[in-house]
């Protein structure tokens, strides 16, 4: 395909759009001719001989549900008779692991969402979100609610259905229905097209092989008119309507109501289909905040439909720039495959592509299918997206990885104003962002003390760096500026204590949410301990040195510690046993990996284990990685293994309390568990110099096969069994590398494409 004249063209076309992306404050107005000019569809498409088509063969049964040689394609009054194509299965994915069946949808609070990063719905739906766009002033932001104009269902047949299957394939990201009868299939596919990034598609199919037609009622579920946007210029024009919006209110200033545009197909009440006849029909919405690049990507996504090739190079962008590049497999569990290949599906189509558009600012808990007012966090984003679903992302994207921190970097002016307000130096996030980059946390008191997330912000640019050593995003992208200003804030908040001789962080609230204010959390002590030291890492690497008093802060910065009972107190004056929230001090082993003896670490997962009697989805995966630290398989597993009831089948969604409680589609949740499949059974540690890993074989599994590990610009493929470890190194690196024998210090060259094997242990990647 990437051969194809088409492709290469239309390749072009997109990278040339995408340079209108950046500048979204540039609105462009079309006339009603220039819109039509733009959807008047020039296509060179083979028209065949329809005397050719195969006619139908009812009184054979083994034809009655083969594919035909041709289908028509339908888009409103447009339509072609092109060859029917099918592109196989990605061979190198299980269908048993990628694709979850059912025979019956469950409650719509369940239901799979399609995503790109840009546009999202939770299937059928009658909403649909746009990144970036939120309604409602200071602590009302909310993500703004866009009628789900592909929202389209299959309500009635004229025929008996046989059989109703339900389908979300996250191999080829597709959501699915088909319905079959004796001789009649009808196939209804949903999904957010991962090239085409402003296009939310529907497509229905129908294979008559009876000697009539048939017809099916459709809804088009758009439920109530928003009550969050201000709709102008609505027009209908052919077999498409067309408007241009803004919310009704901004954040804090006008500039945060950006226009937007969404251009969608007509929804018919019915369709009927001839006798004998294929059919598909398409269903198209493009939305942007760039009109022309909405109106242009209808038409692109429009011909691509009409050759044939819409979904095509929408699985195929999943195959090759997703799956292909990093994945997990592990043998012997289908269980678990499914809920990990659910897990990253979920996570990966929350990143868009592209990220040189502004209005991309980051991940939100419950994804951007979620967070209308008052549910789901109103989608905004906070220290979720660094230290819960960031990790696991980098270590198999790099570039994923740099487009969340990058989603920081835009908002280095507004953290430089917020820490103005708060009487600080430097720059601090509020507790919980949306458009502006401004405080939008609807609890005061997690707005006022919740302030960890601007060290774990700091955390995350450190451990990208480190992946990376990307040394153009230090020096050219703002990552130098943003660091620095981040250790410049901590160095004003923190207050110096003489009779300890160290300095010391008061008021705050950690991420037990259930104590505060307190002084000397231990564990945001630790990430502004960390924010502190940053500079001085990373400007090295871009020959430049940083302000000697931030270490020297850092390096007298308070750490709290029962030196009698050798354990982490998680604040000043707290008392073993008494009640936590989540995963507090466990993080303080991983991932801060502050130095610590193993005594240190045991008694800490001990104490805290015993004080956690709920806690969010993501806390047992924490508590698990710590006892797999230590060796403590037995207890790891039982942890790792009770993740699972926050597990919602069919389609592996996951919810933020066990059995189905909080919200939904909780990425947070699946975040904590792939680290902790990861970081916990693979043993991944990143240092300044090298990447580690101690394999250990997840509960009942076979084994454990990492796929794309991206490491300094390489890509590496790992594979652990009960006995042996292997180490393939498919891209070259940045520079030489070698794999590393913890136990012995032996190092042997990696070349690519040459698989390495040895007995499983402790080992490092790094360069010679």
């Amino acid at each position: 395909m990437d051969g194809h004249p088409l492709w290469r063209a239309v390749r072009v076309l997109v990278c040339l759009l995408s340079l209108t992306r950046q500048c979204p404050a540039v609105h462009i107005r079309m006339s009603v001719k220039e819109v039509n000019d733009i959807t008047n569809v020039s296509l060179s498409i083979q028209n065949y001989d329809q005397s050719n088509t195969r006619k139908p063969e009812n009184s054979d049964n083994d034809n009655r549900h083969r594919n035909p040689e041709y289908i028509t394609v339908i888009h409103g009054d447009k339509q072609k008779k092109i060859k029917y194509t099918e592109r196989p299965y990605p061979s190198f994915l299980n269908p048993e692991n990628t694709v979850f069946s059912t025979l019956e949808l469950p409650d719509a609070e369940s239901m799979p969402t399609v995503c790109n990063g840009h546009v999202a719905t939770v299937v059928h739906s009658d909403t649909m979100y746009m990144s970036g766009l939120y309604n409602g002033y200071n602590i009302t932001s909310h993500r703004a609610r866009l009628q789900a104009n592909s929202s389209v269902s299959i309500t009635g047949f004229d025929f008996d259905v046989n059989t109703s299957n339900y389908t979300l394939d996250v191999g080829r990201g597709l959501y699915i229905e088909q319905y079959t009868s004796e001789y009649v299939t009808v196939t209804l596919k949903t999904y957010a097209h991962q090239l085409l990034y402003t296009l939310m598609i529907t497509e229905i199919e129908v294979i008559n092989g009876y000697d009539g037609p048939v017809h099916l009622n459709l809804s088009h579920d758009q439920g109530p008119p928003s009550d969050d946007i201000v709709i102008s210029n609505y027009t209908i024009l052919g077999d498409f309507s067309l408007f241009q919006g803004k919310t009704k209110e901004a954040e804090y200033n006008d500039k945060d109501r950006p226009e937007f545009m969404v251009i969608s197909s007509l929804v018919p009440d019915s369709l009927t289909i001839p006798a004998g006849e294929a059919v598909r029909r398409l269903f198209l919405t493009s939305i942007d905040y760039v009109p022309r690049t909405a109106l242009n990507y209808f038409q692109i996504g429009l011909g691509f439909f009409l050759n044939g090739i819409l979904e095509s190079s929408h699985t195929q962008a999943w195959e090759n720039k997703i799956w292909r590049k990093g994945r997990i497999d592990v043998g012997g569990n289908k269980n678990m495959s499914r809920i990990n290949y659910a897990a990253m599906y979920y996570l990966l189509s929350e990143v868009p592509d592209e990220v040189g558009y502004e209005p991309f600012v980051g991940i939100s808990p419950g994804g951007l299918a979620h967070g209308a007012l008052n549910t789901d966090y109103e989608g905004h984003v906070f220290w979720d997206q660094e230290i819960w679903m960031f990790p696991s992302l980098l270590l198999l994207y790099s570039d994923k990885g740099k487009n969340l921190v990058k989603t920081r970097v835009r908002r280095h002016a507004a953290a430089k104003q917020y820490a103005k307000q708060r009487g600080y130096e430097g720059a601090m996030y509020p507790w919980e962002v949306a458009f502006s980059g401004l405080n939008v946390c609807p609890s005061a008191e997690c707005s006022k003390y919740e302030q960890h997330v601007t060290g774990d912000i700091a955390f995350a640019f450190k451990q990208y760096i480190m992946m990376t050593r990307d040394k153009n995003f230090i020096q050219n992208e703002g990552g130098a500026d943003l660091i620095t200003d981040i250790a410049s804030f901590w160095k004003s908040r923190m207050t110096y204590n003489n009779n300890r001789d160290l300095y010391e962080i008061h008021d705050v609230m950690p991420p037990d949410e259930y104590h505060y204010p307190v002084n000397n959390s231990v564990y945001t002590n630790s990430v502004a301990r960390i924010s502190l030291l940053l500079p001085k890492y990373a400007l090295s690497l871009i020959n430049k040195t940083a302000d000697p008093k931030l270490e020297e802060i850092a390096n007298n910065t308070y750490i709290p510690f029962n030196d009698t009972g050798k354990w982490h107190p998680e604040f000043d004056v707290y008392t073993q046993g008494t009640t936590v929230k989540q995963a507090d001090v466990v993080l303080l082993g991983f991932p801060l990996m502050v130095d610590m003896t193993s005594d240190t670490r045991r008694n800490d997962l001990n104490i805290y284990e015993k004080a956690t009697p709920g806690g969010p989805a993501m806390t047992w995966g924490m508590f698990a990685t710590g006892w797999l630290e230590l060796n403590e398989t037995a207890k790891a597993r039982d942890l790792f293994n009770r993740q699972f009831q926050n597990v919602i089948p069919p389609f592996y969604i996951w919810s933020e309390e066990p059995e189905g409680r909080g919200a939904r589609n909780f990425l947070t949740g699946m975040g904590g568990y792939l680290q902790s499949l990861l970081f916990g059974y693979g043993g991944f540690r990143i240092f300044e110099d090298r990447l580690e890993f101690n394999p250990t074989l997840p509960p009942d599994t076979t084994s454990f096969n990492i796929t794309g590990v991206d490491y300094l610009g390489g890509y590496f493929d790992l594979t652990f069994d009960s006995k042996h470890m292997t180490v393939n190194q498919t891209k070259a690196a940045m520079d030489e590398m070698k794999i590393v024998i913890a136990s012995t210090g032996q190092g042997q060259t990696l070349d690519v494409g040459v698989i390495v094997r040895y007995q499983r242990c402790k080992a490092a990647l790094m360069m010679v």
